[in-house]
This record gives C-alpha cells, sequence and structure tokens, in this order.
C-alpha cells in the first residue's frame, strides 16, 4: 500500500499539529515497513525537512493548509501512484481519502474563536462528508464529531494519542523562567479563554499557594479569542508570583514537567488534552478539569475539580502532593495500529 501522508507542518507551525504529524508518520513507518509513505511537504521547507529513512516527499506551494489539502493534495495523490491519503483535519476534494481531525470545538463552542478562525475551520465540517475515513483522538471527540456532523460515510473512529517520543528522549535543561532549586507549579496551554487560565489564576493567587518565591508558571503562546487580564493578575505577573514562559523547547519542557510540585490543567473542553499526559509521564502530580473527555484520557491517575468553581480551584491547589506513578501510558504504536485498520477497512480488497 502506497499512502500520502499530510506533512503540512513537518518543519514548523502549530506544535500540535506538527507532533501529531510527525509521529503518526515515524510510527507507521516504523511498524509497516511493507507500506510506502510518501510525504507532502511545504515547498519552502523541503530542504531543511529530517524525514524518516525510505520516504519519499512531494512539495505544495499552496497556503494555508487547508487550501492545499483540499486543492492539491488529490493531484499530488495521483501523480505520486498513492492508493489513500492521510490528512489532517481537511479533507482532500476527491481520491481516497481518510482524514484525522483534531476536534470540532468550533461547532460546539463558537465564541471560543476569533470570526477569522471560524470562517478558516468552517471547511473541515463541509468536506468531512467526502471522506472515506474519519478518524479523531478519543471517544469522546468521535461521538462530538459525528454529533455535528451526521452526514459522515461511515463511524468515526477514535484511535488515540501518546506523549510525543522526543519530549522523553531529550536531555532536560532548566530554562530561565526559574531559579535552580525554586519550587513552582506549572500550567502547560495556549493562552486562550478556552485554557481557563484566567480562573486557574485568581484560585492560585486566593489559595495563597503562590508568590514571588513559588511562581505559577505558564507555558504557552496567545490563540484564539485571549483570556481578560485582571489588575490583581497583572500585579502577580509583575511580581513574578505568576510567570508566562512563552514557547519553551521540548528541553526545557521536560525539566519543567520533571520538576514541578503539581501541574494544572483546568481547560473547559479538549479534543484529547495532551499536557496533563505528559506530565504524568514525567511523574508529576496532575490537578484537572472534571469534563468527560479528560475522564477518558486520565482515569483515575490524578485529581479532578470543577474547571468553573473557583473555590474548589483554591481549595485543591493547597496541601502536598507527592509525586506520582503513572502506570502504563498510551503508545503511538497503538495509535498507528489503529489507524491503519481503518483505512484498511475502507480500501477495496486487493489494495488492503
Amino acid at each position: 500500500m502506497r499512502i500520502l501522508f499530510d506533512a503540512y507542518w513537518w518543519v514548523r507551525g502549530p506544535s500540535s499539529n506538527r507532533h501529531v504529524q510527525r509521529e503518526i508518520v515515524r510510527h507507521w513507518v516504523e511498524a509497516f515497513p511493507e507500506d510506502e509513505a510518501v510525504l507532502v511537504l511545504r515547498r519552502s521547507d523541503a530542504a531543511v525537512a529530517d524525514l524518516p529513512p525510505g520516504t519519499l516527499a512531494v512539495t505544495t506551494p499552496l497556503w494555508p493548509h487547508g487550501v492545499a489539502s483540499i486543492l492539491h493534495y488529490p493531484h499530488l495523490a495521483r501523480r505520486a501512484g498513492a492508493d489513500v491519503v492521510v490528512a489532517h483535519n481537511f479533507t482532500p476534494w476527491s481520491g481516497r481519502r481518510a482524514v484525522f481531525v483534531h476536534d470540532v470545538l468550533f461547532q460546539t463552542n463558537p465564541s471560543w474563536f476569533t470570526r477569522t478562525e471560524r470562517i478558516y475551520y468552517s471547511l473541515i465540517p463541509r468536506l468531512l462528508p467526502r471522506a472515506d475515513v474519519v478518524a479523531t483522538s478519543t471517544h469522546h471527540e468521535a461521538e462530538r464529531i459525528a454529533r455535528c456532523n451526521p452526514r459522515l460515510r461511515g463511524p468515526v473512529h477514535p484511535v488515540g494519542l501518546a506523549v510525543r517520543t522526543g519530549l522523553l528522549e531529550v536531555t532536560p535543561t532548566r530554562p530561565d523562567v526559574v531559579e535552580d532549586g525554586e519550587p513552582f507549579i506549572l500550567s502547560v496551554g495556549r493562552l486562550n479563554v478556552r485554557k481557563n487560565l484566567g480562573r486557574t489564576f485568581d484560585a492560585a493567587l486566593v489559595s495563597g499557594t503562590i508568590d514571588a518565591h513559588r511562581p505559577l508558571v505558564v507555558v504557552g503562546e496567545p490563540e484564539g479569542v485571549r483570556t481578560e487580564v485582571e489588575p490583581d493578575v497583572r500585579r502577580a505577573i509583575a511580581s513574578g508570583a505568576i510567570r508566562l514562559a512563552g514557547r519553551v523547547d521540548d528541553s526545557e519542557l521536560a525539566w519543567l514537567y520533571a520538576h514541578a510540585e503539581r501541574f494544572v490543567f483546568l481547560s473547559l473542553d479538549e479534543g484529547f488534552g495532551l499536557p496533563p499526559l505528559e506530565a504524568l509521564a514525567f511523574g508529576c502530580p496532575v490537578l484537572a478539569s472534571d469534563i468527560p473527555v479528560l475522564r477518558e484520557t486520565l482515569g483515575d491517575r490524578v485529581r479532578y475539580v470543577d474547571p468553573l468553581d473557583r473555590r474548589a480551584i483554591a481549595a485543591a491547589l493547597t496541601g502536598e502532593v507527592p509525586r506520582v506513578d503513572p502506570g502504563p501510558l498510551p503508545t503511538w504504536a497503538e495509535t498507528v495500529q489503529r489507524l491503519r485498520s481503518a483505512v484498511l477497512a475502507s480500501l477495496p480488497p486487493q489494495l488492503a
């Protein structure tokens, strides 16, 4: 089987998309060497892309990603002789197509997204009925996609996600945002209203658990509709009680997970929610939103709290919490096996 893989974000772009694309391709090639992998790269990135051995590359000059996926991927698949395209979010217009959809939160919660984002993302549900296979990460998100898009050709396949390999293999390096030996609480996520950082900040300040010598460190960059910053939060940022680290590299993130007293993830909703799973992989205690998707992905390994209840969050932040043994965690090999099985089931017998 020859597969045209969407690798548009292989070199640069949204970190979550890039990591998922890289992990799926690399583990697919490793587990199924009999399959021929052709990767679609942005033309400007082709010269610097570090591709897995044995893979081929084709390029697209089109931008943005959705336009390239819809309009150019079918042509590239025909030219490469691919049996199927494995795309992300945006379904190619023609051919045999499997698409991994990260989430459709923009359909259920449009107020969390800017007008520009809503217009762009509206292409996702319009094209989904053309897909032969629709996959996503969790059962929770699969149900949402099916509920919001009743014209799909078949069921939505939950295939899972896992902690990215590079994060687990890198040598941890302390970032400048904290001093060596300084205690801190950690949160990781894009700085937008969905991540609920406003309540996180308020509750942390009310709880008395953070100050200039025991800060709340926040890793992430602005995106979408952003959280309003209240005056007391501005003062906490100025004093160093809240420290906005922005984007950090994997070595720095690994160090933060390994040294944080606890990890706080109070998102209002997620398609999957990888950061708390990453924290668990480093033994960091997790305080997470009591929402169905995190109950699915994290099980009984974390402490849950109502993400809308500031008092409950403040109470949950107090007290010492020992580091944890996360037990077995999901793997990328499992994700790829599920996705490949769904793709094979959609193919004619002579190709499968």
